[in-house]
């Protein structure tokens, strides 16, 4: 008989309540056993006392019992609804830990349990990972789409079988059959191609995961500390006329389109300067940039062709190849012209005016990040695993150079082999343990 688990499913404690989760073969007799009662209809919520093993009353509470396998677990499953008391908690769990083959459930286990008992799959699993640390509404979704499973794997390893069931009609009868090894090459091209598309896809639901940097880049008392207090709708850096007030990075963080994004403020770039506190700011300002999924550079038009040519040319160099890159054409409302330079950069960037000083006069602004971080973080409502893409890729991009139909073959069953851990579950224990060493132990 395996064993009976149980664990402390809700938050920390004290609060309302504290609801303990028990799964196995024993969950109804320790449901009888604590509420000393023998009758218990099925999911159906009861009022009842709870008893330690001297009978005395460890607290007044509501439970219910759910028998396997429709349950989360696919086992017999009890639920208990005390008051969130540490005291409460800790006695209740005392005297669960002290009924014969019940034991506190080790972290994921009870996820693990639905696993093997072909409640979940792998990639189940691993969206309701990413559901629990889920921090923004796109994260939510996408991670809810991981859990629904992968569907479009689903297709591309039943397309694969398919290929394969030609090849080995191609290697069983050679010259006698139809069949060419160039069809089998034009087939898996095209699931090559949808693929790459996932292993895409996947990218920007790893970005919108871990949240996008944002720079403000610019020359000093060009305006980008008004910008962020009003992309960021607080008064979050100080603003003065006096150039150079910013002198270090300062980030705040905010959403933008459902994607956690984290907007630096960083000192203005000076072509000269003696102050050594001045240019340690410049060169942190210049550091931000590497790691920058946008940057906005700020020119108003005060800056001279030399600033806005300098500024130009650390974020060409700096820059990530994937970076956004926006100039922002600042205090349009004074109505003055600005560098000439800027008419060959704007070809090439993506270009907004604004005049930080109203509320709306950074609309425009809002508009363009809001259309980059969808084309940086789009919806990837499947099921995601890059390296088992990657290897899966790798492996059909050999098979499609192969001219022989044997050697093909394997290529394709090793990326079937890639495929299965993401559409059945195929996986070692070892990556079992790092999976669900990641849950807490209520879940």
């Amino acid at each position: 008989m395996s064993s009976t688990i149980f664990a402390l499913s809700s938050g920390t404690l004290p609060s309302a309540i504290a609801v303990f989760r028990v799964s196995g073969p024993q969950s109804l007799p320790v449901l009888r056993q604590l509420s000393r009662r023998k009758i218990w209809t099925p999911k159906m919520m009861e009022y009842t006392k709870l008893y330690d093993s001297e009978r005395r009353i460890i607290d007044e509470a509501m439970a219910v019992y759910f028998p396997g396998p429709k349950t989360f677990t696919g086992e017999d499953t009890a639920e208990f609804f005390l008051h969130g008391s540490q005291a409460v908690a800790t006695k209740f769990a005392t005297c669960l830990s002290e009924i014969e083959n019940v034991r506190e459930a080790k972290r994921g286990e009870f996820t693990r349990r639905a696993f093997h008992n072909g409640k979940m799959s792998i990639s189940g699993v691993r969206g309701l990972d990413r559901l629990i640390r889920s921090r923004t509404e796109k994260e939510r979704r996408a991670a809810f789409g991981k859990m629904r499973g992968g569907v479009r794997a689903v297709e591309i390893r039943k397309k694969l079988v398919q290929i394969l069931s030609k090849l080995f009609v191609i290697i069983d009868f050679g010259e006698h059959v139809e069949l060419q090894l160039e069809e089998a090459q034009r087939d898996v091209s095209e699931i090559l191609q949808e693929i790459n598309r996932m292993i895409a896809a996947w990218n920007g639901a790893e970005r919108a995961q871990r949240g996008l940097n944002i720079v403000l880049y610019g020359r000093p008392n060009s305006g980008k500390s008004s910008i962020l207090n009003q992309l960021a709708h607080d008064d979050v850096a100080i603003v003065s006329s006096i150039p150079g007030t910013t002198r270090d990075s300062l980030v705040t963080s905010l959403q933008i389109n459902g994607v956690l994004c984290r907007l630096t403020d960083t000192a203005g770039i000076r072509r000269l300067t003696d102050d050594v506190i001045e240019a340690e700011g410049m060169r942190r300002a210049q550091q931000r940039l590497e790691c920058a999924d946008i940057i906005i550079v700020v020119v108003d038009p005060e800056s001279t062709s030399d600033d806005v040519a300098a500024i130009l040319n650390d974020v060409e160099e700096l820059k990530s190849g994937e970076s956004k890159v926006i100039i922002v054409k600042n205090k349009t409302d004074l109505k003055l012209p600005y560098p000439e330079v800027l008419i060959d950069s704007m070809k090439k960037c993506h270009v907004v005016s604004t005049y930080a000083t109203s509320s709306n006069g950074c609309e425009e602004l809002r508009n363009k990040l809001g259309s980059l971080v969808e084309e940086l973080c789009p919806e990837a409502n499947f099921l995601l695993d890059a390296e088992l893409l990657r290897k899966c890729s790798d492996e059909l991009t050999c098979s499609m150079l192969c001219q022989d139909a044997a050697i093909m073959c394997s290529h394709i069953e090793t990326a079937l082999e890639s495929i299965g851990e993401l559409t059945e579950g195929i996986v070692n224990e070892n990556v079992l343990d790092g999976i669900f060493s990641k849950f807490c132990i209520g879940k």
